[in-house]
């Protein structure tokens, strides 16, 4: 999993000799030490110092290419010690269960947003509506029953459904892996992050602005405690927030129920922080 541990940044503003001015950042990390972030961050800033001063071209970073600079809160091991999940909490503040081995699949359903907004108010009245997730669900059944041998739960999400199979064991870039989450119809940003970090992502907690929130005043890593300060006057009020949501709830499980020695602790931690078992609204 390439889920850093440390994290560190270097600033500076240069002036090259023709060109505009630049305020150059360097984010580094690293598994070793907080020192070791910031010699990296030193090293690399030192480096985009001598681009803009000989005028060349400063490389961007997509999305996917770098880890993601989230905190962990907790992290998880295996019988033979080996960490195999961690959660972090993401940039707008949602934690999230990142793990080695075990396969989550995300699959978002195609919805207009005041379709999707009239079907959550009738969840919420408890009126029975015809889900446009039954048709996906069918699919994945069908999928099941060419592949007896997994074991598949899969859970309603705010925006379409998630899978984990839990009765096997996976890495995120092997060939099985990919086909596994195309045939299942997967979101291709969720593919193509599981194959750039190395491991599999599930939200655990909801999105803030579904619960009446606004993402978080600050980014972790903090610059001073008052950063810090303010980020946990923000966390207070979102973990008040969404004690009334739910982040999925369970559809069914297909074939084999038995559950890998070392995907239990992982799905229990799931299945308790997302709420599955709650009559909540999904967020």
């Amino acid at each position: 999993m390439k889920v850093p541990k440390y994290w560190a940044k270097r600033v500076q503003s240069v002036e090259p000799p023709i060109g505009r001015n630049y305020k150059l950042v360097s984010w580094q990390w690293s598994d070793a030490s907080l020192q070791d972030a910031q010699a990296q961050a030193d090293a690399r800033l030192d480096e985009l110092i001598d681009k803009a001063m000989s005028g060349a071209l400063l490389e961007q970073y997509s999305y996917s290419e770098r880890p993601l600079r989230e905190a962990i809160t907790q992290s998880i091991t295996n019988q033979s010690g080996r960490e195999n999940a961690v959660v972090t909490r993401n940039r707008y503040g949602a934690l999230v269960l990142n793990t080695a081995d075990a396969l989550f699949i995300d699959m978002d359903l195609p919805q207009s947003a005041p379709a999707a907004a009239m079907r959550a108010l009738q969840r919420k009245l408890g009126v029975r509506t015809s889900d446009p997730a039954d048709a996906s669900v069918e699919r994945i059944a069908a999928w099941s029953s060419r592949h007896p041998e997994l074991g598949l739960r899969v859970y309603h999400t705010a925006a379409g459904l998630r899978g984990l199979i839990t009765n096997e064991l996976f890495a995120p870039a092997q060939s099985e892996t990919l086909d596994i989450l195309r045939e299942l119809e997967s979101d291709p940003l969720y593919v193509r992050l599981c194959r750039a970090q190395d491991c599999f992502r599930a939200r655990l907690t909801p999105k803030p602005w579904r619960c009446g929130m606004k993402m978080p005043p600050v980014r972790y890593p903090f610059d001073d405690i008052k950063q810090e300060m303010r980020f946990q006057e923000w966390e207070r009020r979102y973990d008040r927030a969404i004690a009334a949501y739910a982040v999925c709830q369970f559809v069914n499980h297909f074939g084999p129920t038995q559950v890998h020695p070392d995907i239990q602790p992982i799905l229990n931690l799931h299945d308790r922080v997302s709420g599955v078992d709650a009559a909540r609204p999904l967020a």
